[in-house]
């Protein structure tokens, strides 16, 4: 329903009595829902809206939101009220559910409702379909991720579904992680929370090849014995196993190995000790910190012990005027310090910020127990996502770091924590260690800011800026091709209303494939000034600058 662009109608505030009809409402729909936890969310504060839509196969819709982010919508026709998935991300217990494998996703986001064949559960029978009628709300979760990624209506009874034979839909799927209803308000968009696991789902890698000799006696005693851990055991490894958060002089001492590792050779010497501190340590602060917490108490005394353990030198021209002239690139703990650059990055291109380029579903992977002794390394704790390529890049960055890659053979030779995640001693190749990494954490997925969009035939897009005349001699800028470099129209439209006050539409034209943005008025300069220094698009790749609008010279 939500897959396509929907346009809405009108959007009206709530007033407490319409609150307290809507919490009334919602209560009474979805029974498993408490009124303390609910309260919580709909609270007097909360700002609560009615927007009126229209979605493109002109069915009618309300869609109600709390403080700008949608809960819940309305099919108007039927009167059936449904939650979103930030509904059922804060209340996961809300409604029933399905779950699906991972793979699944991407085709629920495309359009496709969820086949019976995709359903995983626990048992055959009559009664792992559960007891429900058609056309009662269901979501659907991943086996990896208890959060719901989609939402839809129950296209059989559960008698009839177990009586189709394997075959047949599921769940009408009504909205999904990533369309438009989740995107409806950009810069309150969030991503799946990670929630435990529905169940472990075994991957290729974990059946033996065909042919294949059986295990020994020994060595499934071996295994047998490895699984049989004591009570008390257990909790002393639970213990063992908690995270200790950093203290203040840790985080400060991390900060400052990581700027120097990243950037010591791009620092212009000397330099201010006044302006070091603040342009490259701060910057590299895991988390914000109080320099009055550590036991150092100011940064020039910080800085005077580093100078004392040989990372830098700092000279006095003037009285109360000191500044660093020497960084030492080549002292040990330098050289074996791991940065956590990627890992600031990742962080940044997940924030819950306007999203000025399109998003794309893009699979990560979330560090586990399992995998916890390699990721500390690079200070991502339990609960990190990772895509496949971020994966492969920390491997490579280890192996070299810590000096096990075998140039000779290509292969990296595994230490005690790469060998206890591979459970094998033997090298293995840098793509082998990832899979096997990856094998061993848990599956979800994010909606991340695409690249621009492929370019076909090896020509650069254009995007083309022009001017015409509408009835009433209205002069109209025009801007086409937005979509060939991921631009989300949606939020540039806003920044132009927002900036010169235009109202904007979408109109088609003849001789082009997609749709063009429509600005009231001779904005062409803003236009351009926006795509080069908001949007980073070279200015050889615009066209149109021409029509900007001629300012008159001011009579001296």
């Amino acid at each position: 329903m939500f897959i396509k662009p929907f346009k809405p109608r009108g959007n009206i505030q709530l007033k407490g009595s319409d609150k307290k009809r809507l919490k009334s409402r919602v209560l009474s729909a979805f029974p498993n829902l408490k009124d303390e936890e609910f309260s919580n969310v709909l609270s007097n504060k909360a700002t609560v809206s009615s927007v009126k839509a229209v979605t493109h196969n002109e069915e009618n819709i309300l869609i109600y939101t709390i403080d700008k982010q949608p809960f819940f919508f309305e099919i108007v026709s039927s009167g059936k009220l449904l939650p979103t998935v930030y509904a059922l991300w804060k209340f996961p217990d809300m409604i029933p559910c399905f779950s699906t494998h991972s793979d699944v996703l991407p085709k629920l986001a495309n359009g496709a409702d969820l086949m019976i064949p995709g359903v995983v559960k626990s048992g055959g029978d009559l009664k792992s379909w559960g007891s429900y009628k058609k056309d009662d709300i269901f979501g659907i979760n991943l086996t990896s991720n208890k959060a719901v990624i989609a939402v839809g209506l129950l296209a059989h009874s559960s008698q009839d579904l177990y009586m189709c034979g394997g075959r047949g839909v599921a769940v009408h799927v009504l909205h999904v992680f990533g369309d438009k209803l989740w995107g409806m308000e950009p810069s309150m968009c969030e991503q799946p929370p990670m929630m435990k696991p529905v169940m472990a789902v075994p991957t290729n890698d974990d059946f033996p090849p065909l042919g294949a000799e059986p295990p020994s006696v020994k060595e499934v005693t071996q295994q047998v014995s490895k699984l049989e851990v004591s009570d008390d055991v257990e909790k002393v490894t639970e213990k063992e196993e908690e995270p200790v958060e950093a203290t203040p002089d840790e985080i400060l001492y991390r900060a400052f190995l990581n700027c120097i590792k990243l950037e010591g050779k791009k620092i212009q010497l000397p330099m201010l000790t006044s302006t070091f501190y603040p342009q490259h340590i701060q910057p590299a602060l895991e988390s914000p910190i109080d320099i009055k917490k550590t036991t150092y108490k100011k940064v020039s005394a910080f800085l005077r012990e580093m100078e004392k353990q040989n990372f830098i030198k700092i000279q006095e021209e003037a009285k109360g005027i000191e500044k660093i002239s020497f960084l030492n690139l080549e002292h040990p703990a330098v050289l074996d310090f791991i940065p956590n650059k990627q890992e600031k990055q990742a962080a940044q291109s997940t924030e819950n910020a306007p999203q000025l380029l399109l998003t794309k579903m893009t699979q990560v992977y979330v560090v586990t127990e399992n995998t916890a002794n390699f990721f500390s390394n690079f200070n991502l704790p339990v609960g990190s996502k990772l895509d496949e390529k971020q994966i492969k890049d920390h491997v490579k960055d280890y192996a070299g770091r810590k000096k096990l890659l075998d140039k000779t053979i290509q292969k990296v030779n595994l230490d005690e924590v790469l060998s206890e995640i591979c459970l094998t001693e033997g090298p293995l190749s840098v793509d082998d260690i990832a899979k096997m990494i990856k094998n061993s954490m848990n599956a979800s997925f994010e909606m991340r800011t695409q690249d621009k969009a492929p370019v076909k035939g090896g020509k650069k897009p254009v995007i083309h800026i022009t001017t015409a005349t509408r009835t009433g001699n209205k002069k109209v800028t025009i801007i086409s091709n937005l979509d060939l470099y991921g631009v989300n129209i949606t939020e540039f439209a806003k920044a132009i209303k927002l900036a010169v006050a235009a109202s904007t539409s979408m109109t088609e034209v003849p001789g082009y494939k997609s749709e063009q943005l429509l600005v009231q008025g001779n904005h062409v300069s803003f236009v351009y000034n926006l795509l080069v220094d908001t949007y980073k698009i070279p200015r050889g790749n615009i066209t149109g600058l021409e029509f900007a609008k001629k300012e008159k010279k001011k009579k001296k």
